[in-house]
């Protein structure tokens, strides 16, 4: 069973980058808000609480609307495209991994959790094939 994402996430959901292009120490940030602009202000104070460190500290880049995501992206499940961070082609060749979520929508933790399942089990699949080989 697929999960829909709900129709907050298709309204007001914003993915974002915390940290510098130029760190290892980048982090997935998904957070609900009305404008780009609220997107922006809600993660970088709470970035600034969660990581003590000071707002102007806090260094985002990349926000993006679901909207913006699902124009951009190429998998099949439209919901998934918020996931999406690199393609080869027509295929993604980079996931989100360990994005922090900064809502408890249901819906969007449950689209998470089947994303990541798929993962897992196309990893361990992909392992078995060359353990026979």
């Amino acid at each position: 069973m697929s999960t829909q994402l709900s129709n907050q996430c298709r309204t007001s959901m914003y993915r974002v980058i915390f940290g510098k292009p130029d760190s290892s120490e980048k982090r997935i940030v998904f957070v609900m808000a009305g404008s780009r602009e609220a997107a922006s202000e809600r993660a970088t104070s709470v970035l600034a609480a969660l990581f003590d460190i000071d707002p102007p500290e806090v260094y985002l880049y990349n926000l993006a609307s679901f909207v913006d995501l699902v124009d951009s992206g190429v998998s099949d499940d439209e919901d998934l495209r918020i996931f999406e961070l690199g393609w080869k082609g027509p295929t993604v060749s980079v996931w989100a991994e360990h994005p922090l979520f900064l809502t408890d929508d249901a819906s969007l933790l449950g689209k998470w959790a089947e994303l990541f399942a798929d993962i897992v089990s196309a990893t361990a699949v992909e392992a078995i094939r060359r353990a026979r080989s």
